[in-house]
């Protein structure tokens, strides 16, 4: 397997050619090595929302130029499309605030985002995973807020559809049995007549 050298303040590490995460996602895999679950998609898919509208925020504020946050953007857009799920190899099991996931986000996108303005992975990249996708946050609340945005996203788009199919099928259900009567049934033995 190639690998490239990326570099962070712990110094030097080697990370595998064609993966687009680097140095601080690379130290997680080799020095937290614990279960084998990952983050589900809504979760993945999130991050991606949440480091795309940072990006747009920040291009507003002028502190990102625009092309380097339009590049993010489209970058954390294949991340929400669900292109690069395989660049998100870290375990659940990690610190409270997420910050080796968020980590991974940043490396990711800010390679992918690279990559779209002509540039490399690595060390000459043309977007930093800090200084440019993570820019203006804190990974105390960036991965929590990906996490909200998961389980909105999950609420409204699986949980509502369900409940409100189940509660059709019970109404549904009460109308075809209710007029018919059944002996109740309470500790054991036979009660007060109900409908089904």
């Amino acid at each position: 397997m190639r690998r490239r050298t990326e570099k962070d303040t712990m110094g030097p590490i080697e990370v595998p050619e064609e993966a687009l995460w680097g140095a601080q996602t690379q130290r997680s895999l080799q020095f937290f090595r614990i279960g084998t679950e990952r983050f589900g998609r809504p979760v993945i898919r999130a991050l991606g929302i949440v480091k795309k509208a940072c990006a747009e925020v920040n291009a507003d504020m002028k502190q990102i130029d625009p092309v380097t946050a339009r590049a993010i953007a489209q970058a954390a857009d294949e991340v929400i499309g669900g292109n690069l799920d395989d660049q998100f190899p870290l375990s659940v099991w990690q610190t409270g605030s997420g910050t080796q996931t968020n980590m991974n986000a940043n490396e990711v996108i800010a390679n992918r985002a690279s990559e779209i303005l002509g540039g490399k992975r690595g060390r000459d990249r043309k977007a930093h995973p800090n200084d440019h996708v993570n820019r203006s946050q804190s990974s105390n609340d960036a991965f929590p807020t990906a996490m909200h945005v998961a389980a909105v996203c999950e609420v409204a788009g699986a949980l509502v559809p369900a409940l409100k199919a189940l509660r059709d099928e019970l109404d549904r259900k009460a109308r075809d049995f209710g007029s018919i009567v059944k002996i109740g049934r309470t500790h054991l033995q036979d009660a007060t007549p109900m409908t089904l």
